[in-house]
């Protein structure tokens, strides 16, 4: 039937979008799908041989010349991510997650779901059907090495992190973000249109890992995805009049780079605050922790950003360009350091007596004037010059000092 037919086009669709996407970041990944390589061989899981795939001195001689995977080697370790993660899944619990059979009913047409919603949803091949689609969601639009390195960075299994993934793209609202980006098939230049895909992926990857390291699935994956999701759209209607000079700035000379491409000023929009936003999930985690409403958490914590012109420092370290990457792990783990004494600092921030927030921020920086102007001349020298690993790990180090003597 049509239906059926528009399924499997939109896979397609899908999936040569996931390949263009990792050509596009091709070289700065290069490592990521070394390793992956590495770990399918290891499992016994890959013949290189077999597959057409390079040694490891093709491999090296690209690395030198800078060059990456190309395009057919792609799908090839595209094909296997899919293959391998489905098994994985398959030995967990997650698919079990009631949250989960919406991916169920994504698989079949529409008019199969509305006419016989019971028969879907007790599928006997309902895990095997769940574990197909978030393996291809996960692997198109985190990329190819998307799971192996959030295995490399957390030592979590497929379950756990398929887990993150759907509270990261469903509390920030991704898929409705993608699907207006296919919007403009025909209408920007594909360069651009893989440049604005290419942002949204970085915030998954990011924010997936957030949620394997900060949350609690306990409850399950609703009140989880239910509570970021009212938190992070809280933050995101409220914006413009929460975040600093420095973001504001950010943002709106992002945005006008992407609408000078032909992007339409609402999408530009939505892609240039994704940075401010990656802030939402800490900002629900402190606003429940303290006991406070989100938009209170989020003038605190931005108000310690601006404090510590924190803003310059995550920027300058998120645009760091590593090859190697276990100095990529470093630099996650220094600004995942940074982040938490953040989040340290504006409970302390909103522990400090009552009134509004800049009441509490005055309070608090009255009670600690040395070492705050300490930590703060400190931390601003570190802005001067280049941002490095080293830097980070130097500014997360100070800012936590400071929490705990707080």
């Amino acid at each position: 039937t049509d239906a059926v037919a528009a399924l499997c086009l939109r896979n397609n669709y899908l999936q040569t979008l996931a390949l263009s996407v990792a050509e596009y970041r091709g070289l700065a990944e290069f490592p990521d799908h070394l390793s992956l390589i590495d770990a399918l061989e290891r499992r016994g899981l890959l013949n290189r041989a077999v597959e057409s795939l390079p040694d490891d001195k093709a491999l090296r001689e690209r690395a030198a010349a800078g060059r990456g995977l190309t395009r057919p080697e792609l799908a090839v370790i595209l094909a296997y991510a899919k293959l391998t993660l489905f098994t994985d899944l398959m030995a967990t619990k997650v698919t079990d997650d009631p949250y989960l059979s919406k991916e169920l009913y994504r698989y079949f047409p529409e008019r199969l779901d509305e006419t016989f919603p019971d028969a879907v949803s007790s599928h006997r091949l309902r895990r095997e059907v769940i574990a197909t689609v978030l393996s291809n969601a996960m692997i198109n639009r985190g990329g190819p090495a998307f799971v192996n390195e959030l295995q490399t960075a957390t030592s979590a299994d497929a379950g756990q992190i398929a887990a993150a993934y759907a509270a990261a793209r469903d509390s920030y609202g991704l898929q409705d973000l993608n699907a207006r980006l296919d919007t403009l098939d025909g209408n920007i230049s594909g360069q651009t249109q893989l440049v604005l895909y290419a942002e949204i992926e970085q915030l998954l990857t990011r924010q997936t890992l957030w949620f394997l390291r900060n949350a609690n699935f306990e409850s399950g994956l609703q009140p989880l995805i239910e509570r970021y999701a009212e938190g992070i759209a809280a933050i995101r209607d409220h914006l413009p009049a929460l975040i600093p000079p420095f973001h504001a700035d950010l943002l709106a000379r992002r945005a006008a780079a992407f609408e000078s491409s032909g992007v339409p000023r609402d999408i530009a929009r939505r892609i240039a605050e994704l940075s401010a936003l990656s802030l939402g999930a800490d900002i629900v985690l402190v606003a429940d922790r303290s006991g406070v409403e989100v938009l209170e958490a989020a003038a605190a914590l931005f108000g310690v950003l601006e404090t510590f012109r924190l803003g310059r420092i995550i920027d300058a370290g998120s645009r760091i360009v590593l090859a190697d990457r276990f100095d990529r792990m470093a630099l996650d783990r220094a600004l995942a350091n940074l982040m938490r004494a953040q989040r340290d600092l504006t409970a302390d921030v909103l522990a400090a007596g009552s009134g509004d927030i800049a009441s509490r921020l005055a309070t608090w920086r009255t009670a600690h004037p040395e070492a705050i102007d300490r930590v703060t001349a400190a931390v601003q020298g570190l802005t001067e010059g280049d941002m490095t690993v080293s830097r980070l790990s130097v500014a997360a180090g100070l800012l936590a000092d400071l929490a705990k003597s707080a």
